[in-house]
């Protein structure tokens, strides 16, 4: 049940940097693009430093530790969450060359996006 758990907190994460990312452009709510903003960087950097220290993320490794732990799981579950998850619901099962490009090209767009939204942001007069 941990290893589902996990697993969900881990798609629940990447939905919402990826689904929310346009509140970097689209200024309609600018406390939701701060907490926008503010979630993305503490999710890239997490994810950066657990690329560097363990070649994927923590929360994959994780879900993994707990996996394997648990009775009768199927091999299929040994791979990344990413890898899993685009299974299970495109059908489709990336190379792990291909989640590593995706995710920079995601970052990329999180920075560049931040960047214009600090920049709107600035230029707008403070409302009393």
């Amino acid at each position: 049940m941990l290893a589902v758990t996990v697993d969900a907190f881990h798609a629940l994460a990447m939905v919402l940097w990826v689904l929310c990312l346009p509140l970097l452009f689209w200024h309609r709510w600018p406390r939701a693009t701060k907490f926008y903003g503010w979630f993305a960087v503490i999710f890239i950097v997490a994810n950066m430093v657990s690329q560097w220290v363990l070649g994927e993320c923590f929360l994959t490794t994780i879900a993994r530790a707990l996996w394997e732990r648990a009775s009768d799981v199927p091999d299929h579950l040994d791979d990344w969450f990413t890898v899993r998850f685009s299974e299970f619901v495109f059908r489709l099962t990336p190379s792990h060359r291909a989640v590593k490009i995706a995710t920079e090209v995601l970052i990329l767009a999180t920075a560049l996006g931040s960047l214009h939204s600090m920049r709107r942001l600035r230029q707008k007069p403070e409302s009393a």
